[in-house]
């Protein structure tokens, strides 16, 4: 059976339409974790994975667009890294999360959602009015 070529002259506009992978595909956070809490003042690790080349601006934000503050800059063009950083005294809430940016602005990337607040400990194994 003869191959026509009929299906890659019709797939060939299609292809040409769409769009070629953009650079904030080609960046990740891969932590902290969505729906995660870190208290403010504590220790917050943060991961990603970048193929941008550019090396990395990492930022807290919160909402849509609000930049809290600056958390890091000139973090590794590695195509892998993490880092531990202090997260600042913020106000406790919900709705926080890291942005990663490239340094000349063509990448950017979003954790998922956290929470600053405290966290919760384990329960006690007492019993209310008894030993425990």
């Amino acid at each position: 059976m003869r191959r026509t070529g009929f299906l890659s002259l019709v797939a060939a506009p299609l292809l040409a339409l769409a769009p070629p992978p953009g650079p904030e595909q080609a960046l990740s956070v891969t932590a902290p974790a969505a729906a995660s809490v870190h208290p403010a003042g504590g220790t917050l690790f943060v991961a990603w994975r970048n193929a941008t080349g550019q090396e990395l601006d990492m930022w807290l934000v919160r909402g849509e667009t609000e930049r809290v503050v600056r958390l890091a800059s000139k973090l590794s063009a590695a195509t892998a890294g993490e880092t531990a950083t202090v997260l600042p005294s913020v106000p406790d809430g919900d709705g926080y999360a890291i942005e990663l940016v490239s340094r000349d602005g063509s990448g950017r990337a979003y954790s998922g959602t956290f929470a600053v607040g405290p966290t919760v400990r384990g329960l006690s194994a007492r019993r209310p009015g008894g030993a425990g």
